[in-house]
């Protein structure tokens, strides 16, 4: 009964959007009895979706935010467990989003690093300084934005103000942005893994037992599951190589990827591959400690690694 009540707070709660953004149309900010309404729900918001204020745990929480059906924007500190993936999901809104509006050129996180998430598709922009409210939406309708639906989706009493004749946005203001993202690369993902086992970079070898760099990510998934080509490209190598064991090795525009220790192989070399076609299955060839995938990316101008996160979500 105690943890209904507190559903029942919150969802009254969230119809102010943590960090500076309102509902469009919940209060008129003019007012200052409505102001001082909407500074108090921001405030209840703001306790009951931390776990810290001992009302919600974060499981909680973020069941609440996705079902949300008023948009949901706070700042999160990232942890040393939180990837890209994993906060899209527990928000709501796909990585891709977080991934435009934070301007993540690769999509690695950093433990403290900040980012803001929220639940809806689309960008949060923040107003550095005084910015012309036209010159911000010609800057967003290059990544797919259309000016009625944000002139439609912003409480422009709260963030704006005209200056000399002109709508400008007020420093530090948010402005969602509906439907707009960026475009980076992305990968088809090349096996449902469970987990990740191993990442990208130093690390105890689990056979070795030495310290050496892990060239990939390793995908954890059950014996004999499908492994797909990530991106379209030319199989230049389909066989055993060492501690790879069972290798698909294709060549694509600007990068190579690699997919190792496959229990069967289901491509030639020089044969061409489509992005999400068959080319293998999850196997424990080579150098392995049990059913996985290895997949690792190289630049092909020079061979150099790459980390798999930036191409992946």
């Amino acid at each position: 009964m105690q943890n209904r009540k507190k559903l029942l707070i919150l969802s009254a709660a969230v119809t102010a959007i943590v960090g500076g953004l309102a509902a469009r149309n919940v209060f008129s900010l003019n007012s200052p009895t409505a102001a001082e309404a909407g500074n108090q729900l921001q405030k209840e918001t703001a306790l009951l979706l931390t776990e810290t204020g001992g009302t919600l745990s974060d499981k909680e929480a973020h069941k609440v935010i996705r079902a949300a059906q008023c948009l949901i924007v706070k700042s999160h500190t990232v942890g040393g467990n939180d990837w890209l993936e994993k906060l899209a999901q527990e928000y709501g809104a796909p990585a891709l989003y977080i991934r435009s509006t934070n301007n993540l050129e690769d999509s690695s996180l950093r433990p403290s690093q900040q980012v803001i998430v929220y639940n809806k598709k689309g960008m949060v922009h923040t107003a550095k300084s005084v910015e012309p409210v036209d010159q911000v939406v010609k800057f967003y309708e290059k990544f797919g934005a259309k000016k009625e639906k944000i002139f439609a989706s912003n409480n422009w009493d709260e963030i704006a103000e005209i200056q000399d004749g002109v709508l400008c946005l007020k420093p530090g203001s948010r402005l969602w942005i509906p439907e707009a993202r960026k475009s980076f690369p992305i990968f088809f993902r090349p096996v449902a893994w469970s987990r990740i086992s191993s990442r990208f970079g130093f690390r105890r070898h689990p056979i070795l037992k030495t310290k050496r760099f892990h060239d990939g990510f390793d995908m954890v998934a059950p014996f004999g599951s499908p492994v797909y080509a990530s991106e379209s490209g030319v199989v230049t190598f389909a066989g055993v190589s060492g501690g790879y064991g069972n290798m698909v090795e294709i060549r694509h525009k600007s990068i190579t990827t690699r997919y190792g220790h496959l229990s069967k192989i289901s491509v030639e070399v020089g044969q061409s591959v489509k992005k999400k076609n068959l080319i293998g299955r999850v196997g424990s060839t080579g150098l392995s400690t049990g059913p996985h995938l290895h997949f690792e990316v190289r630049r092909n101008s020079d061979g150099q690694l790459q980390n798999p996160r930036k191409y992946l979500f």
